[in-house]
C-alpha cells in the first residue's frame, strides 16, 4: 500500500470498505453533540474526512462580501508573509480563488507523535470560520482548552481519532460520543504527551502519575454542560486546599497533580478573572514550584516559578526558587541573574543571600576556574 496525490491509498488486492466513528460538535450550544459514522473504500481512508466536512462547512456559510473578503485577504497575507513565500500583497486572481474554495483546519489535540504512540486526536474546524463571521464554539473551546490548548474555535468542529505513524497504513479509531467529556481519559492523555512533546521525553518510560487521592471533581472543568464561574472558583479552592494537605505531609508528586487540576479549573476557557483568582493561581503556580523543587525536579521548577513571574514579575518566593533551580542545574548565569533580583527586592532576606553567595561563587569557578 502507498499514498498517492489527493490523499487516496494505492490498495494492493480489494478495496475493502471502512467504517469508523467521530463527533459533531455544533456551533449553536442549544443543538447537542452528535455522534457520526462514515464508511468509505479503504484507498479514500486519508482524505475522506476532510473531504466530507468540506462539503459542510461550504454549505454553512461562504465569504459573502467585501469586508469578509478582506478579513480573508489579511489573514492570506499574514500566512505567506509567515511562511516566507511572498510579501503581504495577495493577487487579485488567488484571493478570488481562495474567496470561492473551502478548506479544512485540523487542530491537534493529541499529535500523532512517537510520544503518543501516533494515536492523534484532532479537531476539524472550518478554515475560512473567521472571515466568515462565524460565533464562538464554546463547547469546542472549552474541549480544547481542556486539552491545554489556547485556541477559540469559531463554527461548527467535529472530533476524530487515527493511528498514523507514516510508515504503515492510516488506520482511522472511533471516537465516540461519551469522550467528548472534560473527565474522558484521553484527556489526561494529552495532557501528558504535551508535556512529553515539550520536554522531549520517552512515552514508554514515563508512565502516567496515577492521582492517588480522588476530590470529586472531573480532570478538567465539565464544558457539556459548563460549570458556572462561582462553581469553577469553588472547586479550584478544594482541590488547592488538598494539594496543600497533601504538601504538608510530604507527598510532593501526589501535591503538584492536585495544584496543576486546581489551576485548569482556574485557567480553562473561559478563564477566570480578579484579584481573587489571580491570587490562587500565584500559589497554584508558586506551590508547584515548590514541590518540584524538593524532589529534584529542577527542570520543572524553573517552568513554575517563570508562570508566577508571567504573573507577578517581583514575585520573591519564585525568584528564590528559579534561581535554587538554575543552580541545580548548573545554570549560573540564570541563578545569579534571578537570585539578584530577588535580592534587589529584598536585600535583607538570608535565605535569598546564601543562595545568591553560592550561585555567584560557582559561576565565577566556572568562568575562571576559581
Amino acid at each position: 500500500t502507498r499514498v498517492m496525490g489527493d490523499g487516496e491509498m494505492e490498495i494492493d488486492g480489494p478495496d475493502p470498505e471502512v467504517t469508523f466513528k467521530y463527533v459533531y460538535i455544533p456551533c449553536d450550544a442549544t443543538k447537542p453533540m452528535e455522534e457520526v459514522s462514515l464508511t468509505v473504500k479503504k484507498s479514500n481512508l486519508v482524505g475522506c474526512l476532510i473531504e466530507n466536512l468540506r462539503d459542510h462547512f461550504a454549505k454553512v456559510a461562504t465569504i459573502k462580501n467585501e469586508a469578509q473578503k478582506a478579513v480573508l485577504q489579511q489573514q492570506m497575507a499574514d500566512h505567506l508573509k509567515k511562511s516566507g513565500q511572498g510579501g503581504s500583497e495577495v493577487p487579485q486572481a488567488m484571493m478570488d480563488m481562495m474567496a470561492e474554495s473551502q478548506t479544512v483546519d485540523i487542530v491537534p489535540l493529541i499529535p500523532a507523535v512517537p510520544a503518543g504512540g501516533y494515536v492523534s486526536v484532532s479537531l476539524y474546524v472550518d478554515d475560512r470560520g473567521t472571515a466568515k463571521e462565524l460565533p464562538t464554539n464554546a463547547r469546542a473551546t472549552g474541549l480544547v482548552s481542556a486539552c491545554g490548548g489556547q485556541q477559540t474555535v469559531v463554527g461548527d468542529a467535529f472530533v476524530a481519532r487515527a493511528y498514523d505513524n507514516e510508515a504503515e497504513d492510516m488506520v482511522r479509531i472511533d471516537f465516540k460520543l461519551e469522550e467528548a467529556q472534560a473527565d474522558a481519559p484521553w484527556i489526561s492523555e494529552a495532557w501528558r504527551v504535551k508535556s512529553l512533546v515539550v520536554g522531549g521525553g520517552d512515552l514508554a518510560a514515563t508512565p502516567p502519575v496515577q492521582d492517588k487521592h480522588p476530590d470529586g471533581f472531573p480532570f478538567s472543568p465539565p464544558f457539556e454542560p459548563p460549570l458556572s464561574e462561582q462553581d469553577r472558583k469553588r472547586a479550584a479552592d478544594k482541590i488547592k486546599a488538598k494539594g496543600n494537605e497533601l504538601f504538608k505531609g510530604g507527598d510532593n508528586d501526589q501535591a503538584v497533580l492536585k495544584y496543576e487540576k486546581a489551576l485548569r479549573y482556574l485557567e480553562a476557557y473561559p478563564g477566570l478573572q480578579g484579584d481573587d483568582v489571580k491570587a490562587s493561581r500565584l500559589a497554584c503556580h508558586n506551590n508547584c514550584a515548590a514541590a518540584h523543587l524538593k524532589v529534584g525536579n529542577h527542570k520543572q521548577c524553573v517552568k513554575a516559578s517563570e508562570r508566577v513571574l508571567k504573573i507577578d514579575d517581583k514575585n520573591m518566593k519564585a525568584l528564590f526558587r528559579k534561581g535554587s533551580a538554575h543552580r541545580a542545574l548548573g545554570e549560573y548565569e540564570q541563578a545569579v541573574e534571578a537570585l539578584e533580583k530577588a535580592a534587589s527586592i529584598d536585600s535583607s532576606d538570608s535565605a535569598v543571600k546564601a543562595e545568591l553567595t553560592k550561585a555567584d561563587k560557582q559561576l565565577k569557578k566556572f568562568r575562571y576556574g576559581w
